[in-house]
Parts: structure tokens; sequence; C-alpha cells
């Protein structure tokens, strides 16, 4: 007995001493520096591929996007924007897409143009969902924020859920310190506004995105036999038959899958065929106007809570 009640002591004591969470980490940390690394434009031209080639000693922002999400996408439009209003103090800023297949994160980011941040060109990591091998960034993040001066950081944020509200501000404060400055920008003074009533209501709506992910991933699954492909199309073909945006969506996707020529890396021999299929089938000559504008407003908008693809698995 006396051994038993020692050990429950031992350990209720190192289970009070462990930290409650441990801290995160994806970057390189305060004080080290920024390694020179290649992503091309998603936009413009294919020789632009050197992320920090005119930095050097320049105020930096580099961000990197590792899952695209509404509040991943809102967080980095709010600090960009204001970032894009410290240019002419020197300021430098990069923004950086990850994603296992850099197609359809190209893809993604033409449909979603409109809803990125102005004033700065979206590049897309070629290296994987991980980045560069040379920044340690940690793919469980959602988003990592880096700021710094004189070729090394000086804040390093890793957001697993990111906060437009809690850390927008933080950020905007290391981007203030790097500039000289002292004082954290509020939230209106980082361009902030209250949406409107219809916005706040459009966000209550079904998210298009997420169910177009949550019916093609079984489709695509490299496990999955051909009786489960076979009844997962049934259910997209179903919906798409009552649904003109989700068809046009399949038909998007499918397209960029056959015609980027890496068909072989979604799914099985059989979901490879629909996809073929659907590339063809579900090109529609005429879609109602009504349900075509309300299709193309949801292409713009960041999807919510998903990834730049539909992962093959």
């Amino acid at each position: 007995m006396r051994i038993i009640w020692i050990t429950a002591v031992i350990s209720f004591l190192i289970l009070s001493l462990a930290p409650a969470d441990e801290p995160l980490f994806s970057g390189p940390q305060v004080g080290e520096a920024f390694v020179p690394f290649e992503a091309p434009a998603a936009f413009g031209s294919d020789e632009d591929v050197e992320v920090l080639a005119d930095v050097e000693d320049s105020p930096l922002l580099l961000v990197f996007v590792h899952q695209v999400t509404r509040p991943s996408i809102a967080t980095v439009r709010l600090v960009m924007n204001y970032a894009a209003t410290k240019k002419e103090q020197g300021l430098k800023s990069r923004l950086v897409f990850l994603g296992e297949d850099p197609t359809e994160t190209e893809a993604f980011l033409r449909r979603a143009r409109s809803a990125l941040p102005q004033g700065v060109t979206p590049r897309i990591s070629l290296e994987g969902i991980e980045g560069p091998g040379s920044y340690g960034l940690n793919r469980k993040m959602t988003l990592t924020v880096l700021v710094g001066t004189k070729g090394n950081v000086t804040a390093n944020f890793p957001l697993v859920q990111p906060s437009l509200q809690t850390d927008a501000p933080k950020i905007g404060h290391a981007i203030v310190k790097v500039l000289g400055g002292q004082n954290a920008p509020t939230l209106a003074e980082m361009g902030f506004q209250e949406r409107s009533v219809a916005m706040r209501a459009a966000d209550r709506q079904p998210d298009r995105e997420q169910t177009y992910r949550r019916m093609m991933s079984p489709v695509i699954q490299k496990n999955a036999t051909p009786e489960e492909v076979a009844a997962a199309a049934k259910i997209v073909e179903d919906f798409a038959a009552n649904n003109a945006w989700f068809k046009e969506r399949v038909h998007q996707a499918s397209s960029t899958i056959v015609g980027s020529g890496k068909l072989s890396n979604y799914g099985t021999t059989e979901a490879q065929a629909l996809l073929r299929k659907w590339s063809k089938a579900f090109a529609s000559s005429s879609v109602e106007s009504t349900d075509r504008s309300q299709s193309t407003d949801a292409s713009n908008d960041p999807p919510g809570d998903s990834k730049t693809k539909v992962e093959s698995k």
C-alpha cells in the first residue's frame, strides 16, 4: 500500500507540473534568419519564383497558408490589406499557399481571386503541404505568420484556429514594431468594418465548397472498393441532377484534374473513369442564370473549413 501511495503522489506531482498546453512551433523562431526559397506566382510570370528576391534588409511580412478556411482567409485578407498601407514605409509582404497538388491549388486561387487580399501576389509552394524544408513549417497549422527585419524573424505566429479579432491586432502590432512604432493598431485602424446583416446571414447558409468536398472525397479514396466508388458516385450524380451549382463545380474540378495529366493520382481506376466521364457529361450548355450567379459568388468566396483541394488518400 505504501508503494502504491508513493507512486500516486509522484504521478500527481508530475502531472501538476506538466504544462496544460504544449507550445506550438512552426517556421523559424525569433532571431533566426529568413532563408531564401522559391514559390512561383499564382498569376503572372513563370520566371517570378524567388520569394525573397528584393527583400534584403527590409521589414517583411511572410504568411504561409496551410489550410483555407473562412477564418484563415478573413485574417489573411485583413492583415495583408493592412500591410499594403505600410508599403511606403518599406514593408515587404509575401503570401504563400501550401498544398499537396499545386495544380488544384492554382485552380482554387483563380476561382477565389476576388476574395484574396489586394496588393500582394499569391504564390504556390511546389514543395508540398509542408512547404520549403528549410523553414520547418508545421503541417498541423492553419496559418504560419512571420514578421521580421534585416533578414531575421522578430515575431512568429503559429495559428491553428485563426481569429481575426484576436490574432490580427497582434500581427499588426508586430508590423508596427518592425517599422519603428510602438502602439498596437485597433481592428478599425487595420481596416476591419462590421459586416452588414445580409453578409452575416450569408455565413449561415450551407457552405457549398464544404458540401462539394464531403461528397467527392469518398469517390477518390485510394483504398475504396468498386462498390464503394459506385455508391459514392451515385450520390454525387443524384445531387448534381438537382443542384446546377454542384454539377458545374464537379465539372470544373474533373476537367482540371483530367487536363493536368495527373489523373492517376486520384482514386482508383473506377474513380478515374468517373472523373473523365464528368469532365464531359457535366459540361452544361445552359445553367439557370440565377443559379449561375449564385455559383459564381460562391466560387469567389473562401471555402469554409476546407483545404485547398479534395485530397486523395
